[in-house]
């Protein structure tokens, strides 16, 4: 078997803490009792303690450098779990024959660089690989997975560094894969504002996201509604007086909440759906006139710095909503889908949000306009291939994981990209039952 020189190393340097531990039970108990019975020469006296104190520096020594490599100063338990980590990746690596061979010298070979970053050092339950790149495994490291290497762990990108002499492997812990229960509005509001300001929302353990055009895909029993709920509990809570207009065309769940909580005047079903379109966008307009002036004396700023509410139009089951558009005139289908367009267009800065969920997306159900600005995409559930490629990407990557209710992908910039969504393990609200 070929060792890696670190191994080595440690090979010579153990050997060598080991013969100085003979040396000195040798010199401090058997030799001097061979001083006394050998009277035909005179042995020379030795020091015992010398070998004892090199093998304590030796060994010393390599506690120092373990120390330093895995950053003891930062715990124990983080200097043991980096450790282990740090070597079954070695170890996978070296067996995957990676490693860079010396023409020379076939007995050892050299494996790059890994050093692991965990996001929380207290908790570490995700992080990030860095593998040294070199233009000899730059296509291997490309392609190569190491989930089966991260013990407990499982990896969910990988990109090159800015400077590119890195590979990242970005990894989280399967613990966050098992969904949390949330029993209680408050603990609900308690959860989200751990991580979220007046203009966030939290999506689950790992994700906070500003307000932002969304759009939601997800089948019956993918916990759709469930999440849409959840979203706006968030809104509602915030000290801020967010002001929500709701359309849900099928009267579910979604309908009743907003009955209940913004009042008939902001809620509707399919039936008087363009007017409360309309009435948003009218708002928008208002909206835009109110911070024209802001906006003249404040360049690149928006709502939030001034102090104002978002206005977020949600529209839930969109597809069905569009289809029974079918009754209305070309001009009147035209005249909608150009407000919703004007939103997902102009709205971002004025603080006028879309949030659109339907069950399944392409091209008939969405118009492409609308869609490629919703910047924020999310499908829960299992979706058909389809969905995934019009939400997301024609290139998407679908993680290979069985997504029950509650459980998807989503996308956002600085977060994952189109081609590459991150898993969402949205919490289950058991008050919302």
């Amino acid at each position: 078997m070929k060792r890696t020189y670190r191994m080595q190393r440690g090979f010579i340097s153990f050997s060598i803490v080991g013969i100085s531990l003979i040396l000195w039970v040798f010199f401090h108990k058997p030799y001097p009792l061979l001083v006394e019975k050998i009277n035909l020469i005179q042995l020379p006296h030795v020091e015992s303690n010398i070998f004892l104190t090199l093998a304590a520096l030796m060994l010393f020594g390599l506690f120092v450098c373990w120390s330093v490599r895995n950053k003891l100063w930062l715990g124990m338990f983080y200097s043991l779990q980096h450790y282990s980590l740090v070597k079954r990746i070695r170890r996978h690596i070296k067996d995957a024959r990676f490693e860079d061979e010396r023409e020379l010298d076939h007995r050892f070979v050299i494996l790059p660089k890994i050093n692991i970053l965990f996001d929380d050092n207290r908790t570490r339950k995700s992080g990030k690989v860095f593998i040294r790149n070199s233009i000899k495994f730059d296509k291997k490291l490309e392609s190569m997975r190491i989930d089966s290497a991260l013990s407990g762990y499982v990896c969910e990108r990988n990109y090159l560094s800015n400077d590119r002499d890195y590979y990242i492997f970005e990894f989280y812990s399967n613990e966050l894969e098992k969904q949390s229960e949330i029993k209680t509005i408050n603990d609900l509001i308690v959860w989200a504002n751990k991580t979220g300001n007046e203009y966030e929302l939290r999506l689950d353990e790992r994700t906070t996201v500003p307000f932002h055009h969304m759009g939601l895909v997800g089948q019956t029993g993918s916990g759709k509604s469930f999440f849409i709920q959840m979203l706006c509990e968030q809104t509602f809570s915030k000290q801020v007086q967010h002001e929500l207009f709701i359309v849900d065309p099928k009267r579910s769940d979604v309908y009743q909440m907003a009955e209940r909580i913004v009042g008939k005047q902001r809620t509707a079903d399919k039936t008087n759906a363009v007017e409360l379109i309309k009435n948003f966008h009218q708002r928008m307009t208002e909206r835009q006139n109110e911070l024209q002036n802001y906006f003249r004396l404040n360049r690149n700023k928006t709502y939030k710095e001034a102090g104002l509410p978002a206005l977020i139009l949600l529209i839930d089951e969109f597809g069905a909503l569009r289809d029974s558009w079918k009754t209305l005139s070309k001009k009147e289908r035209d005249e909608v889908d150009s407000i919703l367009a004007d939103v997902a267009f102009m709205g971002r800065q004025l603080g006028c949000i879309l949030w659109i969920a339907t069950q399944q997306m392409n091209a008939q159900t969405m118009p492409t306009a609308i869609r490629e600005q919703l910047v924020l995409k999310i499908a829960l559930g299992d979706s058909d291939e389809q969905t995934y490629r019009t939400l997301f990407a024609s290139s998407v990557n679908i993680p290979p994981v069985r997504f029950s209710a509650g459980k998807g992908i989503f996308s956002y910039p600085s977060l994952a990209n189109v081609e590459n969504p991150r898993l969402l393990v949205v919490p289950y609200c058991s008050f919302l039952k």
